[in-house]
């Protein structure tokens, strides 16, 4: 078990980390890191990590309260206060935004008075033995389980009814995956009032140890869906990256091409294909600028397409069985590479003021996927092949 749980620590910390980067740097909401936090501090302080700090302040099972402070107390808090500002539920009158803030502290002053006034120097095996210290234990999980259960509950329900009415499909199913989560929560905290009463009693509920294996396991299930529902959301924004990035690659070589012929068009001087790989940051910004210089340098170049070249263009591109859209990208294409060439020889440029970009434009998805079909047909041998033919008409009518 001591394994597994590590496992779950080191996901929680990563988790943790990644956020950090995020939220410190960018000043963005910051609870549902303070989520993970207490989350992975309370997973560090069940492994030995716990019984080494509890050997280094000498105050005996300080870790079982810390655990609980930072794992039910401030982790739970912080989660329902995310949960209500994703679903724009942060209103309510004064006194219940006050009660927010305020119930947590009582709640982790109520412990902490508890633990050092009764529950001190008992090791937690050991209370059972004392009347007054058991009354302790149970009215300190009380008060814990009881705040925990409260706001699992309520982040039940944000989750799952926003869940069913968010519009964004990687939200709506994260926030369910979370719901799923916390309602595991509530079954663990239930189970673990349950065996406490039930040791006080007599034996607890099952055998030897298996209430706490219980209980463990659910406390697992509940953490893993947790941090489940929260990446689900990044997942779509990751697919979103990747597509971007994609895009960025594919019209590298259209970009400078069109762009060595007007470089005054560029923001920033060319670099090659192996370092755009190699650079993860600003995507869609990046990608979002290659599109309008490509578009810059193709307005720029139409000046070197006079009529003749582009309607020889259009009759090569015909005569190769080519229809509808793909002669039209295909035909952009064939007097772009004309075009470019005759700017690199330093012809003297005419005057055109028909150009109109192909398809696309109205959105960066369109223009994406309007640059990308013309990125693929500048560099195909039919455009070459063309553009060779039409390179040569400007000599036969000199």
């Amino acid at each position: 078990m001591d394994s597994f749980e590590a496992v779950v620590a080191v996901l929680l910390w990563i988790t943790t980390g990644w956020r950090a980067t995020k939220v410190w740097r960018k000043g963005q909401d910051r609870t549902l890191w303070w989520t993970f936090f207490g989350l992975a501090m309370m997973m560090t302080l069940r492994l030995p990590a716990g019984r080494a700090l509890d050997q280094l302040t000498e105050v005996t099972d300080l870790s079982y309260l810390l655990k609980h402070l930072f794992g039910g107390v401030l982790s739970s808090a912080a989660l329902l206060a995310f949960l209500r500002r994703v679903s724009g539920q942060q209103g309510g009158s004064p006194v219940a935004k006050r009660m927010r803030v305020i119930l947590p502290f009582v709640t982790a002053a109520a412990m902490a008075v508890l633990f050092f006034a009764e529950l001190q120097p008992y090791e937690t095996r050991a209370i059972f033995q004392d009347p007054t210290a058991r009354l302790a234990l149970l009215a300190y999980t009380a008060v814990f389980l009881g705040f925990l259960s409260a706001s699992l509950l309520s982040g039940m329900r944000v989750c799952w009814r926003w869940g069913r009415d968010s519009s964004d499909g990687a939200l709506s199913w994260g926030l369910r995956v979370i719901g799923a989560g916390l309602a595991a929560g509530v079954v663990y905290a239930l189970t673990r009032i349950a065996a406490l009463v039930a040791h006080m009693t007599g034996d607890g509920i099952l055998p030897g140890d298996l209430d706490d294996y219980v209980s463990t396991y659910l406390l697992m299930a509940a953490l893993l869906l947790i941090v489940v529902g929260s990446s689900l959301p990044v997942l779509g924004k990751l697919r979103t990256w990747r597509a971007e990035r994609r895009a960025l690659l594919r019209l590298h070589p259209l970009w400078c091409a069109l762009t060595e012929a007007t470089p005054s068009v560029r923001l920033d001087p060319p670099r090659g294909l192996a370092t755009e790989r190699l650079d993860p940051r600003n995507v869609h910004g990046r990608l979002y600028r290659r599109t309008i210089e490509i578009r810059d340098a193709a307005l720029a170049l139409s000046d070197y397409a006079p009529a003749d070249i582009r309607e020889r263009a259009r009759q090569h591109v015909e005569a190769r069985g080519l229809a509808e859209s793909r002669a039209t990208v295909t035909t952009e294409a064939c007097w772009l590479a004309a075009a470019r060439r005759s700017k690199l020889r330093g012809d003297t440029p005419g005057s055109n003021t028909e150009h109109q970009p192909t398809r696309g434009g109205g959105d960066l998805r369109s223009e994406i996927s309007a640059l990308t079909q013309l990125s693929d047909a500048y560099h195909s041998d039919l455009v070459r092949d063309i553009a060779d033919a039409c390179d040569r008409l400007p000599e036969k009518q000199t």
